[in-house]
């Protein structure tokens, strides 16, 4: 795989502020700012410093998906650090950075303790560029990366790579996520640790239709025939009604797991000097 040429300036993500359903953020050495919708109180900082050298404000369309308004256009891609991984970050239309912070901040260190063991079977379904399977991965752990996307699995190959774990025993997948389990039953294989962040609505690379009402069940169904030995399972979702407590009630009620047992709540990221975090999303996980 061709080398990544790391650009002199790099540096952390940060949360300056959000408010107004707005969030500032500092990815790297580049400013932005994105839709909060969850962010429904005031900006603390006022409008000079939501303003000053900001280098992109994404646009959202009516359609879905959006653009970038530049003011100092930062490059095609760049290296951020976040929470012990370097990432290849990127604008997209979508909105999207390359990595969710509120996985890092709220996940990470969890996948870390509970992926500890060279010989777990860890499958990550939806990965993305791969955030969730460089946790799993850098603690231990062999992973399947799976997602639709031709171009984010490579780009999680690509953070790899950066963070040292090219060599690292991965399976890249790039299939429709319900279609690659289905398989894998049949193969008769197995895993022991799920990780899994299903959108609200996607499309395979031919054409099946993802909607999480419909298919999140179906999914969970092929997980429970694919688990021996269940160490773990981490459930996420950015799906609005999907509360943390419906989470809870989805792994409980899907694999019989004790609700004392399992842990749920909202993914968060802290805002910098505030005792504010911005809500981003819920979880639910649990391990023996």
């Amino acid at each position: 795989m061709t080398q990544i040429k790391e650009p002199a300036s790099r540096g952390a993500y940060r949360l300056i502020d959000a408010g107004d359903e707005q969030k500032l953020e500092m990815v790297g050495p580049y400013k932005v700012v994105r839709q909060a919708a969850q962010a429904f109180w005031p900006r603390k900082l006022d409008a000079r410093e939501w303003q000053r050298d900001v280098n992109g404000v994404h646009v959202r369309t009516q359609k879905g998906g959006g653009f970038w308004k530049f003011e100092q256009r930062p490059p095609e891609s760049w290296i951020v650090d976040w929470r012990g991984f370097r990432f290849k970050a990127k604008l997209t239309d979508f909105g999207h950075i390359g990595l969710f912070p509120e996985q890092g901040a709220t996940n990470f260190e969890w996948l870390r303790r509970h992926a500890a063991d060279p010989s777990l079977h860890v499958i990550n379904l939806f990965g993305y560029t791969g955030g969730s399977s460089l946790a799993a991965a850098a603690a231990g752990a062999q992973v399947t990366h799976v997602d639709a996307s031709k171009g984010v699995v490579t780009w999680a190959r690509e953070n790899f790579e950066l963070n040292g774990l090219g060599d690292h025993p991965v399976r890249w997948i790039v299939e429709d996520v319900v279609k690659y389990l289905e398989r894998e039953v049949r193969r008769g294989n197995r895993y022991q640790g799920f990780i899994l962040d299903p959108p609200t609505y996607g499309r395979g690379p031919k054409g099946q239709i993802w909607r999480i009402e419909k298919d999140l069940p179906i999914l969970l169904d092929l997980i429970e025939k694919l688990a021996d030995p269940f160490a773990f399972i981490l459930l996420s979702c950015h799906t609005p009604g999907f509360t943390a407590c419906s989470l809870k009630n989805i792994l409980h009620m899907a694999f019989d797991l004790p609700l004392a047992q399992i842990e749920a709540g909202e993914m968060t990221v802290g805002i910098e000097n505030s005792e504010l975090v911005l809500p981003s999303g819920t979880y639910a996980r649990w391990a023996v």
